[in-house]
């Protein structure tokens, strides 16, 4: 039974509800309608946040299928030709008055359990089955040729069927499905940091102090990564704010060796951030500045909100928060390095690492803990230093290196 005083919390309070869309045949319509329906689906308890950007890609994927290669029958085939060829098309599709007049439905159906987006083009559909076995294959070229898209809807969400003879796509994602054992979502946000070992009896030691950068944040912590090798069980997180430097207690809850030199911390902090779960008593590192340290935090998880929400002109492809460890090869060296991704897309990776990468690289990595790790080479158009020893490295797909041959 809910408390009176309780927080309603409507979404989780939706046991049916329904959404029908009718968008023309312009790319320009794309992106907005995904946001919309992301919004929707986030608002209505239908998606976690935390998923939100695997249904925004599934959903982007969808729905551009069903405008540019459905209802204005422009062969992806063309990209294999140059960006200008398929720009040019598209373009040519666009002013054609019999392709632009075409509508795509979309139909968003929640029962309070499972939401389904169904999108229906005018197109002429196309060969379900051969597409379907595309994405099964182990060739590299086949699988970049065709199918990579549906591959991709197929790792975010919990079902993808197709209907009309690839005329419509329906997509399922169960509300309960995909959920965070974190207690905090984790945003990636790199700022510099300076952390402060903590003695036994409480007291910082300011002589020990050193630079690290931060990988991500939560309410309730932060996972930073340090040229040196610590082992304090207490730390004094110092984060530079428009107030001044505050300074953050927090406990290292687990440490993790980079290389001979590097380390990766995650620390809690000692009290939490914002509402909820209050510890019984102050810890002894709590300080008179600690309001200040929780609206330090809060600040930084607005900030990425505020700068995430917006789409992004120049981008491609949408983001998804992608904060998993990558293997990088070199092809100048037998060993590879290791990378942090903070977020993939379609066309592109973005990640830290702790060494310059040079022009071309590969990179080796899973969507999912269910596929095997994929080689995909990369241009990276994008090494920033962060600070003294790591590097803010964005890089695009150019496309999945083959599998060795079999001995014979």
């Amino acid at each position: 039974m809910a408390e009176p005083n309780d927080m309603p919390m409507l979404p989780s309070q939706i046991v049916e509800e329904r959404t029908h869309l009718v968008i023309p045949s312009m790319p320009n319509w794309i992106e907005p309608t995904v946001e919309f329906l992301r919004h929707k689906a986030v608002m209505g308890g239908a998606c976690q946040e935390t998923r939100s950007g695997k249904l925004l890609i599934a959903l982007h994927e969808a729905i551009t299928n069903a405008i540019i290669h459905g209802n204005l029958e422009l062969s992806s085939d063309l990209k294999e030709q140059g960006d200008s060829v398929f720009a040019e098309a598209l373009a040519q599709r666009c002013s054609d008055p019999t392709l632009a007049s075409r509508k795509v439905d979309i139909v968003v159906d929640f029962d309070g359990n499972i939401c389904r987006w169904v999108i229906t083009d005018q197109g002429r559909g196309f060969d379900v089955d051969r597409i379907l076995e595309r994405c099964l294959s182990d060739d590299p070229e086949v699988l970049l040729s065709s199918g990579r898209g549906i591959l991709m809807m197929k790792s975010f969400l919990d079902d993808v069927r197709y209907d009309l003879g690839g005329r419509r796509v329906i997509l399922s994602l169960s509300r309960y499905s995909g959920d965070e054992r974190r207690r905090e979502y984790r945003v990636p946000f790199m700022v510099p940091l300076q952390v402060t070992p903590v003695n036994d009896d409480g007291a910082p030691n300011w002589e020990q102090s050193y630079e690290a950068a931060s990988r991500n944040f939560s309410k309730h912590g932060v996972l930073f990564l340090q040229q040196q090798i610590a082992d304090a069980k207490q730390v004094m997180i110092s984060v530079a704010s428009e107030k001044g430097v505050v300074h953050i207690p927090a406990a290292v809850k687990h440490s993790k060796m980079l290389g001979e030199s590097g380390m990766e911390l995650g620390c809690e902090f000692v009290e939490p951030i914002g509402q909820g779960n209050p510890l019984p008593s102050p810890s002894p590192l709590a300080s008179p500045q600690m309001e200040e340290a929780q609206q330090t935090v809060l600040g930084i998880l607005e900030s990425y909100q505020s700068r995430e929400l917006p789409s992004h002109e120049r981008r491609l492809h949408p983001r998804v928060v992608f904060n998993e460890r990558v293997t990088i090869l070199l092809d100048d060296q037998t060993e590879p390095i290791i990378g942090y991704a903070r977020d993939l897309s379609k066309g592109g990776i973005a990640m830290i690492t702790q060494e310059i990468l040079p022009k071309e690289v590969t990179v080796a990595f899973s969507p999912s803990k269910e596929r095997q790790a994929q080689k995909v080479r990369c241009r990276v158009v994008r090494c920033n230093l962060i600070k003294e020893g790591f590097y803010d490295v964005g890089a695009i797909f150019l496309r999945l290196e083959a599998k060795p041959s079999a001995p014979k």
